[in-house]
């Protein structure tokens, strides 16, 4: 019922688009070192839980460092409602780490 154009996390079909070649093993082993290996909404740790990358704009084209966190593989379907909140939630992280 809610799969597709009527999902309201749906925004022209963008999700089913390839990740860039950019987007890989050693990109993503980068960005879990920065984060330290930890997930950035639950702080769980790599070992309580798998990790993956997210991209903060939701633009899965946009593969700057500092547009990917870490998250675990639960929050990260999580962060996929409300965007402008977790958009602004993990800018600030990114920031604070500086």
């Amino acid at each position: 019922a809610l799969s597709g154009n009527k999902n309201p996390a749906w925004i022209d079909g963008r999700s089913y688009l390839p990740y860039p070649i950019e987007f890989n093993r050693r990109l993503k082993r980068l960005i879990k070192q920065r984060d330290n290996y930890i997930c950035q909404k639950c702080f769980k740790t790599k070992g309580k839980a798998i990790l993956s990358i997210h991209h903060i704009d939701y633009d899965k084209q946009n593969c700057n460092e500092n547009n990917l966190i870490t998250l675990c593989l639960s929050c990260n379907p999580k962060v996929n409602s409300n965007r402008n909140y977790w958009k602004e939630y993990f800018l600030r992280c990114l920031l604070s780490k500086r």
